[in-house]
């Protein structure tokens, strides 16, 4: 761990746990955690408290689908393999722990009668009916994971089939939009979040404008992350920078926004193939010693 990271030296001196596990999370090879988290070296102090204030979250257990593949790789694999024998399983949470670790080989693994595959195919399987906005939008983003992860393992028919479902369905979101960044339905945080967050593609540029300019005006008083990182989804991380370093208690969707959004860990199967590439944001600092990452 790089020495007088002074954001580390600040929360540390609020950690009420043991403080050996506080150092060890940001270890490589630590004897406490099967994994660890990067550091964050050279941001600002504003930004740097938000991530380590949320890391000290995800340290005492309340960790979102990277932050946890990251810091417990092997408790986060049990607890995914429980889920998904109760038929209680996290499409996204999976996926991140396959992308992070690269454990290809699980797929195959049975969980009761099924591989983990067929219930990553089943997670993402949606019924006919439309659902809110933001039930088909995420629907749309489990899609178009899944299609990626099937082309991925050599079923490129399969992956074409359901590409084409979730075309259908992401034009039935859109054609809900009603201008303004708002949807018929009426718009609520929720639906902006999974809007921009699973499918940013079928945006055009005013749409995009247009949402980015909506939740300046309606959700400052949304919780920060998931806002963060739907803005990042949207190409304006200048905006999510506000956002989480304004975070009044930060924890686990705003180290995924940070994580995610502001240095692009990658944990999709769509970007499997190009791996996480080192993302440097201008006067953002870096993340140290993180999956791809020096």
């Amino acid at each position: 761990m790089p020495e007088g990271v002074p954001s580390i030296d600040f929360v540390a001196g609020q950690w009420d746990g043991p403080r050996d596990h506080w150092a060890a999370a940001f270890t490589p090879g630590n004897e406490r955690f099967s994994g660890h988290l990067p550091t964050l070296v050279g941001a600002p102090d504003a930004l740097a408290r938000t991530y380590y204030l949320a890391a000290w979250q995800a340290v005492r257990g309340d960790a979102g689908p990277r932050a946890a593949a990251l810091l417990e790789p092997a408790g986060t694999r049990a607890r995914l393999l429980a889920a998904l024998a109760r038929d209680a399983g996290d499409f996204r949470a999976v996926e991140a722990y396959l992308v992070l670790t690269g454990e290809l080989d699980l797929l195959a693994e049975k969980v009761g009668a099924a591989t983990v595959l067929d219930h990553l195919r089943a997670l993402a399987t949606a019924p006919d009916e439309p659902g809110t906005v933001a039930v088909d939008a995420a629907r749309v983003g489990r899609g178009r994971a899944l299609a990626a992860l099937l082309r991925r393992v050599g079923e490129p028919d399969e992956a074409a089939a359901v590409e084409l479902a979730v075309v259908d369905r992401a034009r039935g979101v859109l054609g809900r939009y009603a201008g303004g960044g708002q949807f018929r339905a009426g718009e609520t945080p929720d639906d902006f979040c999974a809007v921009a967050a699973e499918m940013p593609e079928f945006l055009d540029l005013r749409q995009r404008a247009e949402m980015v300019e909506f939740a300046d005006r309606q959700l400052r008083d949304a919780p920060p992350g998931p806002v963060a990182y739907a803005l990042c989804r949207l190409g304006r991380p200048d905006r999510a920078v506000v956002l989480l370093t304004g975070a009044a208690r930060p924890g686990a969707d705003e180290l995924e926004a940070i994580l995610a959004g502001l240095f692009g860990i990658r944990a999709d199967f769509a970007g499997w193939e190009a791996g996480t590439r080192r993302r440097a944001r201008r006067g953002l600092g870096r993340l140290h010693n993180g999956p791809g990452i020096g």
